[in-house]
């Protein structure tokens, strides 16, 4: 049980066993899953632009699914949604294991799997986090948003090594029955917010209680007078800009990430070699990641995105022309230079909107980029199919980029009137 004493803060726990389930359900169950594209599509029968539709639809309804639940963490604590959800996403992947047909594999993986993870595992983990830290936001949200790069950098060569040694039913059986065991685990450790257990953010000490009080007992949640309410929040123009923001920067992230193996393959990298370069993707958005959380003490998040979204639009565009594994090392560049500044987005809304309704705030930008998730990927894939190149949807990505890089530049911090 957790204590008010001088030790370690209990919120650097809470954290830890978020990064862990992030690390293994986010790197398994999402980047790791694109590894079997290849077996999934011989097996099943299905073209490119069908498996990027099952993966773009469970982010979608993963996204969806994280609207309620953004609502449910904000008003009863995330804890119960990370062993709820975290199971039945589990499950979900699973059932993968068992699939014979296209729709069985859309039901399972963009169904159930999808739902378990919007519930519990992402974006709830980024709203247990930023309940547990306000001074200290930066550094955490960076390190748990950096295990989730490092779950996917290592799952996927992992997966990847397996499938090839065991077949993909297997790997996707074990990893499902690992990551649940995980769930489990993480669920005994976090708790959903400081308050729940006399604590107070960053470790500040509560008031003295009076004899005879339990030394964990519950407190109301304490909130400042920057912290927002949901109707205060929707109201600024800065929510909804950093809204269209997100939404464009996920659907250009989740066309190019869906498809970079297909896209590694056509600028004639072999198939075995392209999931490693998706392994290196996700390598190199940790470093990113850590230097972007340290850079933001100093330089305005605002400014740190729009450099990072413009790098990666000069890089996708400079994808095009190029061939061989020179472009397959400057896209996963690219890839990486917008996806390493992501953290600053979400950190973005925790500095300006505070504690009180981050979750369902998030839950209402996940709707809005559901779409992009469902649409951008498949649409991505379906041109390729039709035209024997990614020209035309890499084109498209880099304007969104940009785009999106302006809207988070235009996007200032609001204040309550």
């Amino acid at each position: 049980m957790p204590r008010r004493g001088r030790g370690i803060y209990y919120g650097w726990w809470v954290l830890a066993a978020a990064a862990a389930t992030g690390f293994l359900g986010f790197g398994a169950m999402i980047p790791g899953f694109l590894v079997f594209a290849a077996p999934i599509e011989e097996e099943l029968g299905i073209d490119q632009s069908q498996f990027a539709f099952v993966v773009g639809a469970a982010w979608a309804v993963g996204n969806l699914a994280a609207l309620g639940a953004g609502w449910l963490a904000d008003r009863y604590g995330g804890r119960r949604l990370v062993l709820i959800g975290g199971v039945l996403s589990c499950a979900g992947f699973a059932a993968v294991a068992g699939v014979n047909s296209y729709w069985q594999l859309v039901l399972a993986y963009s169904g159930i799997a999808a739902i378990g993870r919007g519930i519990g595992i992402v974006p709830n983990l980024m709203t247990i986090a930023n309940q547990w830290f306000v001074r200290r936001k930066a550094l955490t949200m960076t390190l748990l948003n950096t295990a989730f790069a490092g779950g996917a950098a290592v799952m996927v060569p992992l997966l990847a090594w397996c499938e090839g040694e065991f077949g993909w039913r297997a790997t996707v059986l074990w990893a499902a029955a690992l990551s649940g065991l995980l769930v489990i685990a993480a669920a005994t450790v976090i708790r959903s917010r400081p308050e729940d257990v006399g604590l107070l953010p960053d470790g500040a000490r509560p008031p003295p209680t009076g004899a005879g009080t339990a030394p964990n007992r519950r407190i109301e949640p304490v909130y400042s007078d920057s912290d927002f309410t949901l109707r205060q929040a929707v109201s600024t123009p800065a929510f909804w800009l950093m809204t269209a923001a997100v939404t464009l920067r996920i659907a250009s992230a989740d066309a190019l990430v869906i498809n970079q193996i297909p896209m590694l393959v056509w600028k004639g990298i072999p198939q075995e070699q392209a999931a490693f370069y998706l392994s290196s993707t996700f390598l190199a958005i940790i470093p990113i990641r850590i230097a972007m959380g340290l850079a933001v003490t100093w330089i305005p998040s605002r400014w740190l995105l729009i450099g990072g979204m413009s790098v990666g639009a000069v890089g996708t565009a400079a994808f095009i022309p190029g061939s061989g594994y020179g472009a397959a090392a400057m896209f996963v560049l690219s890839i990486a230079a917008t996806e390493g500044v992501a953290t600053l987005g979400w950190l973005a809304v925790g500095e300006y909107f505070g504690r009180r309704s981050f979750g369902s705030l998030v839950g209402i930008m996940t709707v809005s980029f559901g779409l992009g998730s469902l649409v951008a990927p498949a649409a991505a894939g379906w041109i390729f199919v039709q035209t024997d190149t990614y020209s035309s949807a890499l084109v498209a990505a880099a304007a969104l980029q940009l785009a999106s890089g302006l809207c988070y530049f235009l996007a200032r911090k609001p204040v309550i009137r």
